[in-house]
Formats: C-alpha cells, structure tokens, sequence
C-alpha cells in the first residue's frame, strides 16, 4: 500500500468520526440537548439556536430535524468505511 492512500484512509476516518459527532450533538431527539445537563455545563440550546434555529419548541425540532441527521449519519458511516476499506487494504 502507498503512503498516500493510508494518508487517504486515516484522513476519511477521522472526517467520518467528526462528520458523525457533529450529526450526532447536532440531533434535539438523542443529541445531548435531549439529555438534562448539571447546573454549571454548557448550554447545548445555545448551540443549537445557532446551528439550526430556535429550539422552544423540542418535538417539532426533533420532527423535523431526524431525517437531517439520518443522512447526517448514514454519509458520515459511509466515509468512515470506505476510510476502514482503503487503511485495510493491500498492495498486490
């Protein structure tokens, strides 16, 4: 295997995972803004009002927002295996 296609692998890997957590912390249905916070943390609302608009009401945010995040995830799986794919493979 050349150099730069493991360079390719570990650059789609780490774009996969990243891809993956931002489509993940992005989500208002099992991101961590659905989860109750302890007094003192970051205020994922905020962010999210910033990303991806007003967040009052929680249900139709998370209406809307799951088919974004299933493709969010499904392309972020995608890149991270084709990553897996090219790290694994061999030269003949």
């Amino acid at each position: 295997m050349t150099r730069a296609t493991r360079r390719s692998g570990f650059v789609l890997v780490i774009l996969g995972v990243i891809g993956g957590l931002f489509f993940w912390l992005a989500d208002p249905r099992y991101g961590p803004a659905a989860h109750p916070r302890p007094h003192g943390s970051v205020d994922m609302r905020y962010w999210l009002h910033l990303l991806r608009g007003s967040p009052e009401n929680p249900v139709d945010a998370a209406n809307s927002g799951w088919l974004g995040t299933a493709v969010g995830l499904a392309g972020s799986v995608t890149v991270l295996g084709i990553g897996a794919w090219l790290l694994t493979r061999r030269t003949v």
